[in-house]
């Protein structure tokens, strides 16, 4: 009996890691196919409108599988339901050296989407299940920096392999590495995963109808919709922003998107253990996070101004600076869900949130294929102020603190 504690921060540390690796990983495919759509553009000759195609409809895929994934792993557990769906990915992935046609890269991304959407409703289940409530927001920090730090390494890597192995062996050698992720998922994550999915039963359906959950699922997912189209367009079209504005060439456009996904992925860290830093001089941990939720707000509102100028520096400035609040913004908001709701509904209300988020970058990733680009990113600058003055009015720090007691929250809980 008195083993078990000192196996379980281990267990947690290395399942946090393999996260962390296969987030690096689903981040690195949509990172490749970004920076080789030049390649792509010239060997099949897709247009603005093939390339805005396929990518909306790997988002919309991507969210409605979200829908599904948040009961899966509610019922069965992260480690069978993310072990089943990387284990479909890594296979699609590899399917892409088939692929010869916009249809056939609608159908694979698509499926692709569809498997990826088990990931953060698992993440999250992990996260409220297997760590105390303090350490929530850092480790959920820690786990959305992976994708950042994977999109540092993921250009360098391309542009080293590229032109020595060409684009079909790179996304077949990525399928390789998703294949072995989930074979060490599916081996070694029993040790905290049972464990954790014991504590927590499934909860009834009409758990989720209870109308203080309710106000929290509402509030969340207008924030995902209105935060999130500011990363799923720049995840797709960042490098085409450095390739097509800023005449930056397939190795320097590498190196510029890299330098804002570091800023992406401090940005992060940074948002997961800032409510504790600020804690001591709010009195709540739940206002701390309002002030820098915030102020990330704010600090996206410069990247509007991102195609009026022509200053290399001076555009990486205002992009890293976006993605790096974003990120912030982003971090706490999950926070908001993994403290507050019992960890029994914390998988499906993060799927039908990433679900109304998804479906919002599916939106913005349509529409860029019609409207100018500039157009999108100032309407995306200013949605984080709006996204946070839906939590005040919403779902504020007073209203969670009286309406979500433990007590409550046990009530809540409990079929």
């Amino acid at each position: 009996m008195s083993a078990a504690p000192s196996q379980r921060p281990f267990s947690g540390l290395f399942i946090t890691t393999l996260l962390c690796l296969i987030i690096g990983v689903a981040a690195a495919d949509r990172q490749i196919i970004a920076l080789i759509k030049p390649v792509l553009d010239q060997t099949f000759g897709w247009s603005a409108r093939d390339y805005a195609a396929i990518s909306t409809w790997t988002q919309v895929a991507a969210a409605f599988s979200l829908l599904a994934a948040g009961w899966l792993v509610d019922w069965f557990g992260p480690r069978r339901t993310l072990g089943a769906a990387l284990t479909g990915w890594s296979l699609l992935t590899a399917l892409h050296a088939v692929a010869f046609s916009v249809l056939d890269f609608i159908l694979i991304r698509a499926g692709l989407g569809a498997f990826e959407g088990a990931g953060t409703p698992s993440m999250m289940k992990f996260i409220a299940s297997a760590f105390p409530r303090s350490e929530r927001g850092r480790v959920i920090g820690t786990l959305n920096a992976a994708p950042n730090f994977a999109a540092v390494l993921t250009p360098v890597l391309v542009a080293f392999l590229l032109p020595w192995a060409g684009w079909r062996a790179l996304v077949v050698g990525l399928g390789i590495i998703g294949l072995g992720l989930a074979v060490c998922w599916l081996l070694r994550g029993p040790s905290v995963m049972l464990q954790s999915h014991t504590e927590s039963h499934p909860l009834k359906k009409e758990h989720l109808s209870a109308p203080p959950v309710r106000r929290v699922i509402i509030a969340f997912s207008v924030c995902k919709v209105l935060s999130d189209a500011t990363w799923w367009l720049l995840l797709f079209w960042l490098p085409d922003i450095f390739h097509t504005h800023f005449g930056l060439s397939l190795r320097a456009m590498g190196s510029a998107s890299g330098t804002v996904y570091v800023g992406a992925g401090t940005g992060a860290f940074i948002g997961g253990v800032l409510p504790g830093i600020l804690r001591p001089y709010t009195g709540s941990a739940e206002k701390a996070r309002r002030i820098v939720m915030g102020t990330a707000a704010l600090c996206v509102i410069p990247m509007m101004f991102v195609f009026f100028t022509s200053s290399l520096p001076l555009g990486l400035i205002l992009l890293t600076t976006a993605l790096m609040a974003h990120q912030v913004f982003s971090s706490n908001l999950f926070g908001l869900v993994t403290d507050w709701l019992p960890a029994g509904l914390v998988g499906r209300v993060i799927g039908i949130g990433a679900f109304c988020g998804n479906l919002g970058g599916a939106t913005i990733l349509w529409l860029s294929g019609f409207v100018p680009m500039p157009y999108l990113l100032g309407s995306c600058s200013l949605a984080y102020v709006a996204a946070w003055c839906v939590l005040l009015v919403r779902v504020g720090p007073g209203w969670l603190e009286r309406t979500f007691t433990s007590s409550q929250r046990t009530h809540y809980a409990v079929a």
